[in-house]
């Protein structure tokens, strides 16, 4: 786990500043008069600040001039921005549009890899400081809520390091103000851009950037059961596409959701809320989560990793029989909790066809890899390694021989 400088150095800090329940609520209330006095506390500590992360700001700031700024299209059409009563704004269709209609193609305004290095800042913080670099670039995104890290000590958090960076930067208050809005703007409004990457013999995805996207930051809300999912493409410089998901037709005047990174397939409610309260400042209100059943019970995800296990264990073995009928109760416990159409059931599909395959059934095998090619050409890349696997399958399989009556 990485230990990020500006944190430890934030929270070595926070000891030296005015951080009682009116510095608090100033914050919230009066940014610049706050920041000024954590300002004048942290000003005599410039040359601490500046040698523990100068190079690390500079470096930040240096990666805003790879960053492009090439707008966003609505390839589908059939799009509106709707205001709703206690929601604010969210993304409705004004037209049936079916599974894998691209409703919004944009490019971000900032990113920021990912780094493992044990030495570096936080990825949020370096994504506000790569922001606050091109402000007059970036006018559309300074109109996104900037609330992120609103309970108490991430306020305290937040400004401890948007007066940390500006002090690495030179003198200015006006700079501090900027970052500390930049900080929240992130927080709530920035996407884990992620990738395929094999592990343990699965694709799975993979967290490889941070970035803003101002359209679809401004206007698409979360479900734990969205209709609607991120596709991103790094060889299009992180250009992300919001697709529709659902299996069935999304009708006119129908909002688009996506998940904000809880899900009701991955998460027991209790747990879902805590986290979007903590990072988003909302409670989540959708169909899953307003449901007056009790938490959900995720025994299907438990049975189906212990019976993943055992088929993982007779592939060790070679016992492609037992491990293709270990697979394939683990599917079957699998949709319990996915909805037919997930990305996620469909990868663990071809999974099983690769092991029914191995078992001697070609004619299963071919069945199995046909229904997840059904699910992830609409919504996945060409390159995407297992619908190339499976489509090459099809190919080289043989069709199941049709009686004569």
């Amino acid at each position: 786990m990485v230990c990020y400088a500006d944190l430890a150095l934030g929270h070595r800090l926070l000891k030296e500043l005015p951080c009682d329940d009116d510095a608090v609520a100033a914050l919230r209330e009066d940014p610049p008069r706050a920041l000024k006095r954590f300002w004048e506390a942290l000003r005599p500590l410039q040359d601490q600040i500046r040698k523990e992360l100068g190079s690390l700001v500079t470096a930040a700031l240096a990666e805003s001039k790879a960053s492009d700024l090439r707008g966003c299209s609505h390839p589908s059409g059939g799009i509106e921005v709707d205001e709703v009563p206690d929601r604010g704004r969210c993304l409705k269709v004004t037209k049936p549009l079916t599974r894998g209609s691209v409703l919004i193609r944009e490019f971000p305004v900032a990113k920021v890899l990912l780094e493992s290095k044990e030495h570096s800042l936080h990825p949020e913080t370096r994504l506000a400081l790569v922001l606050s670099a091109k402000e007059e670039k970036t006018k559309v995104a300074q109109k996104l809520l900037d609330h992120g890290g609103r309970d108490a000590s991430a306020l305290r958090m937040r400004g401890v390091l948007a007066c940390c960076c500006g002090l690495c930067i030179g003198n200015s208050i006006e700079k501090v103000v900027s970052l500390f809005g930049w900080l929240g703007r992130v927080r709530i409004n920035a996407v884990a851009v992620t990738a395929l990457v094999e592990a343990d013999g699965d694709m799975v995805e993979d967290k490889v950037a941070l970035a803003l996207y101002p359209e679809l930051a401004r206007c698409v809300n979360h479900s734990c059961r969205p209709n609607g999912l991120l596709r991103f493409n790094a060889k299009e410089s992180h250009l992300v596409e919001l697709l529709i998901s659902s299996p069935h037709k999304v009708a006119a005047g129908e909002e688009v959701t996506i998940s904000y990174g809880p899900l009701a397939s991955s998460m027991v409610r209790s747990e879902r809320q805590a986290a979007l309260r903590a990072q988003y400042g909302f409670e989540c209100r959708c169909p899953s989560c307003a449901s007056k059943v009790q938490d959900e019970d995720f025994h299907w995800k438990r049975k189906a990793q212990m019976l993943d296990d055992r088929a993982r264990a007779a592939v060790q073995r070679e016992a492609w029989q037992e491990a293709a009928i270990a697979c394939s109760a683990s599917v079957a416990m699998l949709r319990e909790g996915f909805r037919d159409g997930d990305i996620e059931l469909a990868r663990e599909e071809c999974k099983l066809a690769g092991l029914t395959l191995r078992a001697g059934d070609a004619v299963k095998a071919r069945e199995i890899w046909a229904a997840a090619c059904q699910v992830l050409r609409p919504l996945v890349l060409p390159a995407d390694p297992d619908l190339q696997e499976a489509e090459e399958m099809l190919k080289r399989l043989p069709w199941p021989s049709i009686r004569q009556v």
